[in-house]
């Protein structure tokens, strides 16, 4: 799925798919998708398996790379590589150390040389409440100025940065992690990847 963008603060923005099953799914019940459930047991289930947590994390990552080659040149067909050297994604609000986002980009950075991990390179000013707690309407302004780079440890980009979040919804999130970029890199583009997002998304295109 497109992204929706209409604040274009990035170049280019993908989910890889659902979070949830619709509401008038036929069995009546809203559920997980796989995807949603393996991002739900990473970041919820602290008694998984290490080699489990592992396991998703790898399945993540390959299919973000996958998919972002293959609809990337679908969409570019004259650009020979894929236009940024540095991921990174939002620093999470619950402090459990299970970010999938920051695995992915990890792991990205291992198995691709010319990818940097920058993850670091983004920090909170302040402690923010879960998404998820705050209304919807009210996420934009609970966001603004949260973020900031570290000049410290955010690496040197030479074409543009690669943005992880692990479920999208608003956008509020990613909006205000682009915006700090925008601020501080003007010149460098942003690409999006979302690994899933709720459905509300989709069906109402916010």
């Amino acid at each position: 799925m497109e992204l929706p963008n209409p604040r274009g603060l990035w170049t280019w923005g993908i989910s890889l798919g659902p979070y949830s099953q619709p509401h008038d799914h036929p069995n009546g019940v809203l559920e997980h998708t796989l995807l949603g459930d393996m991002i739900n047991k990473y970041k919820y289930h602290d008694r998984l398996l290490n080699s489990r947590r592992a396991a998703i994390a790898r399945s993540f990552t390959d299919q973000v790379f996958t998919t972002i080659y293959d609809q990337f040149h679908e969409e570019f067909p004259a650009w020979e590589k894929l236009p940024f050297d540095v991921c990174l994604g939002p620093p999470e609000n619950r402090n459990t150390g299970h970010s999938l986002p920051s695995a992915v980009c990890q792991l990205l950075s291992q198995d691709r040389q010319w990818i940097v991990n920058g993850f670091s390179g983004i920090r909170k000013t302040r402690s923010a409440e879960v998404m998820k707690n705050v209304p919807r309407s009210e996420r934009a302004e609970h966001l603004r100025g949260l973020y900031e780079v570290n000049k410290e440890t955010m690496p040197y980009s030479n074409f543009g940065f690669l943005i992880v979040d692990d479920v999208f919804e608003t956008g509020s999130t990613v909006n205000a992690v682009c915006e700090t970029l925008e601020e501080a890199y003007p010149h460098l583009p942003r690409f999006v990847v979302a690994l899933t997002h709720l459905y509300s998304t989709e069906r109402l295109g916010t």
